[in-house]
């Protein structure tokens, strides 16, 4: 999708069908996605929490 094709999407909304929403559907993944996303989390996330820990332990010897 091209980003004018959105927008000329998101003007056709009117206030009384953002108004009168009463539910959201949940995000699914399939499990496939699921694994990736949870891949490129650890990834990030593990690096930082190792470096946290080491300089955690680094402070308390010295």
């Amino acid at each position: 999708m091209n980003p004018a094709n959105i927008e000329c999407q998101a003007r056709k909304i009117s206030s009384d069908q953002i108004e009168n929403v009463t539910a959201i559907d949940a995000i699914s993944f399939t499990p496939e996605e699921e694994k990736a996303l949870l891949r490129k989390v650890d990834l990030t996330l593990l690096p930082t929490i190792w470096i946290m820990y080491l300089l955690s332990y680094l402070d308390r010897t010295k």
